[in-house]
């Protein structure tokens, strides 16, 4: 292990990347204690930092992918002087951002962009078919991918499992958040995502979130709580109103959306969490919180680690599955359709217990 003072990390886009890239954060970490760490991340995913001391200072990077945005990327990183950049997307513009900024030493997945990287694994390869671009990637579970990226800087090993950690606005919030809503602090939770913002194929029915979240309430000292983000605040609405609303012990975490810190406190707090292939899930799986997942479309390969605390109920006997697909290019979803309201009560039973 080469020795570093000021690194640069190039974090995931989304929320369930984030998390389970959160291993890599801390071993990193630990391996440079004194090091200046500087993340460059999309800005709202930065609740998700609060409690941690995996970095030292935070470049927020935006969706835009323009020449204006990449500029100012490798302004800023060109002000933080870093002598190493560990590139964790797969982008060509990630790894473009660091060589433009002449960090000397570049580490990320090199497929399609070695020429930009000065280290890093290549990831195992399938079989290419005609209809594809390129070679498909082999699915491993994200924890590890990012663990071998780590390997190639000859770090000392750590542990792989995603770790969040909270502060104490973020209990705060979530208490008060309760507490307005008539939660006592012996309540069990139990969380509801159903998760609208990737596309139609992961979603179930609103009916039968709902006719769940009733089935689950029916025990005195429990509540529901339905997630939402920002491109789900009509699903979250329907869900609780066709369960019978607070009145009925099922609550709606929107009129605000609880930010990720909250999220974060609201799961540790939480008994179970029923969702789809959702970013809050890997939120729940860092706090050891069950999960009962619903994998419609999405190949589970990418996801399949800490299965001891986790449900995962999908379809594999279809042909179709997994797709990968945004909207069911079929016009059935049956990957969805077919799970039950009763299987999913079932497993959720199982990890409340009496």
């Amino acid at each position: 292990m080469r020795q570093a003072d000021r690194i640069y990390v190039r974090a995931p886009n989304w929320v369930g990347d984030f998390v389970m890239a959160t291993g890599a954060f801390a071993r990193l970490r630990r391996a440079y204690p004194r090091a200046q760490i500087t993340v460059a991340m999309r800005p709202y995913l930065r609740g998700l930092l609060s409690g941690s001391d995996w970095f030292d200072d935070v470049i927020e990077v935006p969706r835009s992918a323009s020449w204006s945005a990449v500029r100012a990327q490798v302004a800023a990183l060109r002000a933080a002087r870093c002598e190493l950049a560990v590139v964790m997307p797969n982008s060509f513009v990630t790894a473009l951002v660091p060589w433009l900024a002449g960090v000397p030493r570049r580490f990320g997945y090199r497929q399609g962009r070695g020429l930009l990287l000065s280290g890093g694994p290549v990831a195992a390869r399938g079989r290419r078919f005609f209809w594809q671009h390129g070679p498909r990637r082999i699915p491993v579970p994200m924890p590890g991918y990012y663990a071998r990226l780590l390997d190639a800087l000859d770090l000392p090993p750590g542990e792989e499992r995603p770790r969040l950690h909270l502060d104490a606005a973020d209990r705060d919030l979530v208490e008060a958040w309760l507490a307005a809503r008539g939660v006592a602090a012996g309540t069990r939770l139990i969380l509801m995502t159903a998760g609208a913002s990737y596309g139609a194929s992961k979603l179930w029915a609103p009916e039968r979130f709902a006719a769940l979240a009733r089935r689950l309430v029916a025990a005195k000292d429990r509540r529901v709580v339905v997630l939402a983000g920002p491109a789900e605040l009509e699903l979250a609405r329907t869900i609780t109103e066709l369960a019978g609303g607070p009145a009925a012990g099922v609550h709606a975490a929107i009129d605000p959306v609880l930010p990720l810190g909250g999220l974060k406190a609201l799961c540790q707090r939480a008994s179970l969490m029923v969702t789809a292939d959702t970013g809050p899930r890997h939120v729940a799986v860092a706090f050891d919180v069950p999960v009962v997942c619903l994998m419609g479309p999405t190949d589970s390969r990418y996801t399949d680690y800490a299965l001891e605390r986790q449900t995962v109920i999908q379809r594999r006997e279809l042909p179709c599955v997994p797709c990968q697909r945004k909207v069911c290019p079929l016009g059935h979803h049956e990957c969805m359709k077919s799970i039950g309201v009763d299987e999913v009560a079932q497993a959720a039973e199982q990890w409340l217990g009496p």
